[in-house]
């Protein structure tokens, strides 16, 4: 067994002759502990592979510092527990090893002889164990020795999300904006709304004039109804106006006599058979296609009435279903389309539509739309008149039922009909 008279390390191997800590060359265990005053030479053709190879593997590489690890050194005995067994225990962290030496640098190596201890002193205290310095941090052995085991930097603490305080500040902007609308309501807007509606003064409203009533004459039967004045109506120019007399009627129409007038086109025609002996129409007026084709078509008859609006309106439709009986018999596919209240310029009166096919012509089948108006007598009287309206789809303006005296020529009639002369 081999010993480092420097180290106290000790080897199995007897064939190795240096110590792979230090270099320096190994003694007897046996003669190590009973003295150490002898001399070992050892020539370097002595050295093998073996033991080369041995030495050569464990010399570390001391960067940055005076120390060869090609060259023997000598240097105080160290303790053992400072320096970990190559054999027994693993190496602290040092520098990368070395590549392996080759074999003639380290036979042309001097080899220095072991220093000589004195025998009769004891051994001197073994120095600090030489720690070598990392070369990524420059710091000195002695202070990495003494600052131990490296302990990682601590990880930063992580960063807040700034997401709830952004939150918060905008609640509170709003919250102040509210509040700030509000105040401006009651402290500004209010009041400038409350004195600007004090400062408006109400318009003086003119007193109604006192209205004189008559006393009735109890001789009459029926009591008078006040008359209502329709406002003027302003024809066309190309307007012709039709003022109804009784100066040539005879039979029912004299009997049934009502006084109105109204404007219809210039270019309409008058029927010369409405009026005289046997018609039952004051008037009959006609915008037509050659031959003798109806476009429009506006007629002026008589009803039985009770004198007023309100007091025929239980009849009404009992009038309106005793004249649609007559159309069937002579309107080909004959249907009563609607019945309703209706206003005819000024007046309250009452109406139905209808509809139906004409018999074949040289022009084919076309529709024939109508209205038939009741408008109640406005001064008492006991007669109505009854206004009728006929269409066909041959007048391009119209082009169902519910144009009739709302599109083409007929409206001009409605708006100007009035009673009285």
């Amino acid at each position: 067994m081999k010993q480092c008279p420097t180290c106290n390390r000790t080897y199995a191997n007897d064939k190795q002759k240096f110590c792979t800590q230090d270099g320096v060359a190994l003694v007897d265990a046996h003669s190590a502990s009973a003295g150490q005053g002898e001399t070992v030479r050892i020539d370097s053709a002595e050295l093998d592979d073996e033991i080369t190879k041995a030495i050569s593997k464990g010399l570390p590489r001391m960067t940055g510092s005076g120390f060869d690890p090609y060259k023997t050194t000598v240097s105080a005995p160290q303790e053992t527990s400072a320096i970990p067994s190559q054999e027994t225990e693993a190496p602290r962290a040092q520098a990368p090893a070395p590549p392996p030496v080759p074999l003639d640098q380290v036979a042309a190596a001097p080899v220095a002889p072991p220093p000589v201890a004195p025998p009769a002193q004891a051994p001197a205290a073994p120095p600090p164990p030489v720690t070598l310095a990392s070369p990524a941090t420059n710091v000195p052995p002695a202070q990495v020795a003494a600052a131990g085991p490296v302990t990682p930097p601590a990880r930063p603490p992580k960063k807040r999300s700034k997401l709830p305080l952004i939150l918060g500040i905008l609640f509170v902007l709003l919250l102040l904006g509210a509040g700030a609308v509000v105040a401006g309501y009651f402290f500004v807007l209010k009041p400038m709304l409350e004195a600007k509606r004090g400062a408006i003064v109400e318009p003086r409203h003119p007193k109604p004039t006192p209205v004189v009533a008559t006393t009735p004459d109890v001789g009459k039967t029926k009591p008078e109804v006040p008359k209502t004045e329709p406002p003027p109506y302003s024809p066309p120019a190309n307007a012709v106006q039709f003022v109804n007399s009784n100066a040539n009627l005879t039979g029912k129409l004299a009997e049934h006599y009502v006084d109105f007038s109204f404007y219809y086109p210039k270019p309409w025609q008058k029927d010369p058979k409405s009026g005289v002996a046997g018609a039952t129409n004051f008037v009959r007026v006609e915008r037509s296609l050659p031959p003798n084709y109806t476009l429009e078509n506006f007629a002026v008859g008589w009803y039985s009435s009770a004198g007023s609006a309100e007091a025929d309106r239980t009849t009404f439709a009992r009038l309106a279903e005793n004249l649609s009986a007559k159309f069937e018999k002579t309107i080909d596919n004959y249907r009563k389309v609607s019945e309703q209240e209706t206003k005819i310029g000024p007046y309250d009166a009452y109406e139905f539509r209808f509809a139906g096919r004409s018999q074949p012509t040289d022009k084919g089948q076309f529709e024939i739309w109508g209205v038939a108006v009741f408008v109640p007598p406005v001064d008492g009287g006991k007669d109505g008149v009854t206004l009728l309206m006929l269409a066909t789809s041959l007048a391009p303006e119209l082009t169902s039922v519910n144009d009739v005296g709302v599109k083409g020529q007929l409206p001009m009639m409605l708006e100007s009909f009035r009673f009285g002369k």
